[in-house]
């Protein structure tokens, strides 16, 4: 093992990178899902088939499998996260 591997600082930067890479990723397919949604929309509600076109079908299984993709990321941390990331501060609602 490396100095890099043990080194318990070194780690936790290491997990804290990869957990700031998996968010942008998150964000940047989340962006093109959303933007895939509103073309869908817009394409069927102007057509008013009732049937979808082999391009929308296209753009529909698109947007599943970018779904499940930003659901996995957001289940899979890399790591623990880390201690020195202060917590939210507690939200306090009035008693009314």
């Amino acid at each position: 093992m490396s100095m890099e591997e043990t080194d318990p600082a070194m780690v936790e930067r290491r997990i804290l990178a990869l957990n700031i890479q998996r968010q942008k990723q998150i964000v940047a397919d989340t962006d093109k899902l959303l933007k895939l949604a509103r073309e869908l929309n817009e394409e069927v509600a102007q057509a008013n088939t009732g049937t979808l076109t082999p391009d929308e079908l296209h753009k529909v299984a698109e947007i599943e499998k970018l779904a499940r993709s930003v659901r996995q990321r957001m289940t899979d941390a890399a790591g623990e996260v880390p201690a020195m990331l202060p917590l939210p501060p507690p939200v306090l609602y009035p008693t009314h």
